[in-house]
């Protein structure tokens, strides 16, 4: 602050024009589902009116308004909650653009040009950021409307070709959020008709919903969910959105959004594509939000059990069972990096030694290990990474939260490929061939350079398609984003 004035030769920075248009930023804002009054605009409207009794009470002013505005540009261009007071495992994210050099060159601009330039330049490039703020607006206009009515539930499920009284109505919701197109028309059938079971699977499969066109329980939760949750879902997803790097500043990344169980590719800022994944199980297991950087893949790898896993769910059954241990492809080694000739014997003592800590466990490498035949890894904290996986039928799920916390991959290969693009020796096929090595167990590769994964929890997004999307808050990270927007959650929950 002091170097900025400085630079200013100390002149103050808000005359009249300059706080009328730091005023019209602020009030703009809410296009952004930044509530103008979470920065006190109109109690700072109200100061900006009085004039200060002195020189001394002038220049405090001046600096407060500059601190009040810094944190203005800061929530539209970075976020409004910090993402550290509700994900504690995330780490800052470096930026190559300050909230200070973005207010500089604003107020350089003149009252004429502060707040046009000011709102294109702070906020996020990412058109999915532009799509979910049109989503935002979209979703107002209904809800200035009137929103949409609740629909009775059928007593059964009902299916394509099956009667259901209130079709008109339900075709007035899909109508609402476009997954019947205006230009449908108006029927006075009292089935569930082809085109009405279509907008159905499309609504569906935007909730996160197996699509089969079924009026079901989880599918009657979601079509009635008030505008006003939907509302409050894309505010606070938004803002989560604000927390990525830009796109100049990490074009090529991944991203797992969590609560969807998808990865996406991103390179030059844009997604090349989306893949399912499976994350940690709600209420056990679950898959921490953070980022790092993706520095090596390992081929046919070995599962080295954390403590916790080895002592509650390794340990009884071999106890119980002789042949557990070798049936699985279990090691008991003195240290995860020993090599075959340290495999001790699976005897009770060494499995006590193992539940305590002593020893260690580990699955053989092959098609049967729990990790699959490749994992991808960006050294945390978590012991968190992306890997393969022996049952590939858990993928056609569409609730994916079945692991320990780490991510299980659908298309390992591909991603091995890609990630490996760069390397001449490598493509799909010398990857797929790697994987089915058996003479060459825990095969590292390192990356040509490293590629920032980001692991992410969007209850709201738009997809490739351009549609949005809307997730199960499947942890409950939403209510916490809730509380710091001072929003209530209103939600009704699909069990």
């Amino acid at each position: 602050m002091r170097d900025w004035y400085a630079g200013r030769n100390f002149e103050p920075a808000w005359d009249g024009a300059m706080l009328s248009a730091l005023s019209s930023f602020i009030a703009n804002l809410d296009h952004h589902g930044l509530n103008p009054e979470l920065f006190s605009l109109s109690r700072w409207q109200q100061t900006w009116r009085g004039t200060p009794p002195s020189a001394t009470e002038e220049a405090k002013r001046d600096i407060a308004t500059t601190h009040l505005a810094l944190f203005a540009v800061q929530s539209l261009a970075y976020g409004f909650v910090d993402p550290v007071t509700v994900h504690q495992k995330w780490k800052p994210v470096s930026r190559s653009v300050s909230s200070v050099a973005l207010l500089d060159e604003a107020v350089k601009k003149g009252p004429n040009e502060f707040t046009r330039w000011l709102e294109s330049a702070a906020a996020p490039p990412d058109p999915r950021y532009r799509d979910l703020v049109s989503t935002l607006a979209r979703y107002r206009e209904i809800a200035r409307l009137g929103g949409w009515k609740p629909l009775p539930s059928p007593p059964s499920n009902v299916g394509p070709g099956q009667p259901y009284s209130n079709v008109a109505l339900l075709r007035a919701r899909l109508r609402a959020e476009g997954d019947l197109p205006e230009s449908a028309k108006k029927i006075r059938t009292k089935v569930l008709d082809p085109e009405t079971a279509e907008a159905l699977k499309s609504f569906q499969f935007r909730h996160g919903i197996t699509p089969d066109a079924v009026l079901g329980p989880a599918t009657m939760t979601e079509l009635n969910q008030p505008t006003s949750h939907r509302l409050k879902t894309l505010i606070i997803n938004l803002d989560r959105l604000r927390w990525m790097p830009r796109a100049y500043e990490q074009s090529e990344h991944l991203e797992v959004n969590i609560a969807e169980g998808a990865l996406r590719l991103f390179k030059g800022g844009r997604s090349v594509d989306t893949v399912r994944v499976i994350v940690g199980k709600k209420g056990e297991h679950q898959t921490p939000v953070f980022h790092g950087d993706m520095r090596y893949l390992i081929f046919r790898p070995y599962w080295n059990v954390p403590l916790s896993i080895a002592r509650n769910e390794i340990v009884p059954p071999a106890l119980r069972d002789p042949s557990y241990v070798s049936r699985e492809r279990y090691e008991i080694v003195p240290s995860f990096g020993a090599s075959p000739d340290q495999v001790l014997p699976p005897t009770p003592e060494n499995l006590q030694k193992v539940a305590s800590g002593q020893l260690n466990i580990r699955q053989g490498t092959g098609p049967g290990n729990a990790l699959g035949l490749v994992k991808f890894i960006f050294p945390n904290e978590n012991a968190v990474y992306l890997h393969d996986t022996p049952d590939h039928s858990l993928f056609q799920a569409t609730d994916r939260d079945f692991s320990h916390g780490c991510v299980r991959v659908s298309e390992p290969a591909m991603l091995a490929s890609y990630l490996l693009r760069d390397k001449p020796e490598w493509n799909i096929q010398t990857v797929q061939a790697a994987m089915q090595d058996a003479n060459r167990p825990n095969h590292k590769v390192n990356l040509t350079e490293s590629v920032p994964v980001y692991l992410v929890y969007w209850t709201s997004t738009i997809m490739d398609d351009g549609r949005v999307r809307f997730d199960q808050d499947i942890y409950g990270h939403d209510g916490e984003m809730f509380a710091k927007f001072g929003l209530e959650a209103a939600a009704v929950s699909r069990q």
